[in-house]
């Protein structure tokens, strides 16, 4: 593998990974770069220098150094630095943004709502939700199953988890979509603004009025290191977005497969049994993550055979190190029951703690279609979907369908 960059120094990268060609098919640009090189600098003007990690080994090398932190501080930069090479005035910390012990304690409290036995305690609710969605969504002439059961499912499941009135989805949808922007501006002052009193009130709401959710739990816990009120805030704050938006883009983009390869959707059709695996190959081909979040090197280190600098920012492209041909033989294509693993919900201390939930939910969700209908295929030309901007989020925005509903006649 060579160590020099497909780019200049000039930050000509950065554009690239901004552009149609990318956001028509990031997959080609990154294959492109993964076989290039390890890492990838990009100059972004006004920002920190950047690096993007593409191979499968690189990412897990940068996922778990401690010569790596979240925090931009300790790389001798200005707090607040984000991957869109802009500063976050109004952020809010949270278990992302902060490292090991910090990291530690805060994900220690709020792993009880995430252990095995409470995620197979929230199935049956689940299964409950999604079998009224679908049967919804389905009675529609022209199922469109982005927003018709994709995003709803994934976001009953964590307003009931936390407690948070459904009735209020629609404007925390709105700020959700402005912060994970891949622009930054007004509107995501706004919505972290929004967002941040909204919780405050809510959780000041549950300490007087506990309910058998979530947030009540960690509002009220005693013990010595319990969560501060700015620390509840943030951790609501993360989960509530992450619970929804990550989940959502996994079951679209499971539909968007099944609907594109007739021959797995009557596989999966006769075996049910056999949609989780499904579901893990389709984590690894098409995650719903495409960048992880920004890291900083604390030190001057390599990254392979790439030099590393203090105060650069590590860019983890998770979807270019799931398709690292160096790792996966024929990585572009779907195998049921393909072994080897992925990095598609991160690795090390930061793996996405709800990644199980993420798993069961996309389970559940896209089982209930498979019972109700005996076809699926795209009501449009696959060219003509359109996929969420920008390096951070990866989801089909909208996928209208043509389905037969089972024992109809009728074809919709």
């Amino acid at each position: 593998m060579t160590t020099s960059n497909p780019r200049d120094e000039s930050g000509s990268l950065r554009p690239e990974l901004e552009g149609a060609a990318f956001q028509a098919d990031p997959h080609a640009v990154l294959r492109r770069l993964t076989e290039s090189a390890a890492a990838h600098r990009c100059e972004p003007a006004g920002a920190p220098p950047q690096l993007l990690i593409t191979g499968y080994e690189a990412a897990r090398q940068v996922l778990t150094d401690p010569r790596v932190s979240k925090r931009s501080e300790r790389a001798g930069l200005e707090p607040g630095w984000l991957m869109s090479g802009v500063r976050d005035e109004v952020g809010i910390d949270y278990m992302l943004t902060v490292d090991p012990p910090d990291h530690t304690r805060l994900r220690k409290l709020v792993t009880r709502a995430f252990t095995p036995q409470q995620i197979e305690a929230l199935r049956p609710r689940t299964r409950e939700i999604s079998e009224g969605l679908a049967d919804a969504v389905l009675a529609v002439e022209t199922p469109e199953l982005i927003d018709g059961f994709a995003v709803r499912v994934p976001i009953a499941v964590i307003c009931e988890l936390l407690g948070v009135p459904l009735g209020d989805w629609d404007r925390f949808r709105w700020a959700s979509e402005q912060i994970v922007s891949p622009v930054a501006g007004s509107d995501r002052e706004e919505a972290y603004v929004w967002m941040s009193g909204y919780l405050a009130e809510l959780i000041a709401g549950k300490r007087v009025e506990p309910g058998p959710d979530l947030l009540s739990a960690l509002a009220n816990d005693t013990v010595e290191d319990a969560l501060t009120d700015q620390e509840l805030v943030g951790m609501a704050f993360l989960l509530l977005i992450a619970g929804y938006e990550t989940t959502a883009n996994l079951i679209g983009t499971v539909l968007l497969g099944l609907a594109l390869q007739p021959d797995l959707f009557e596989t999966l059709r006769a075996d049910p049994a056999l949609v989780p695996t499904a579901v893990e190959e389709f984590v690894r081909l098409d995650g719903p993550v495409l960048t992880a979040t920004e890291r900083f090197a604390i030190e001057d280190m390599r990254i392979g055979e790439v030099p590393v600098r203090r105060g650069d920012m590590l860019l983890v492209s998770l979807a270019a190190a799931n398709r690292d041909p160096a790792r996966y033989e024929e990585p572009d294509s779907f195998r049921l029951g393909r072994s080897a693993g992925h990095v598609a919900f991160g690795h090390g201390v930061h793996h996405c703690l709800g990644a199980p939930l993420a798993r069961m939910e996309a389970t559940v969700a896209v089982t209930a279609l498979l019972e109700r209908v005996e076809s699926l295929e795209l009501a449009v030309d696959a060219a003509e979907l359109e996929w969420s901007p920008g390096l951070l989020m990866h989801g089909v925005r909208r996928l209208p369908v043509k389905v037969t509903v089972s024992g109809s006649t009728n074809s919709r």
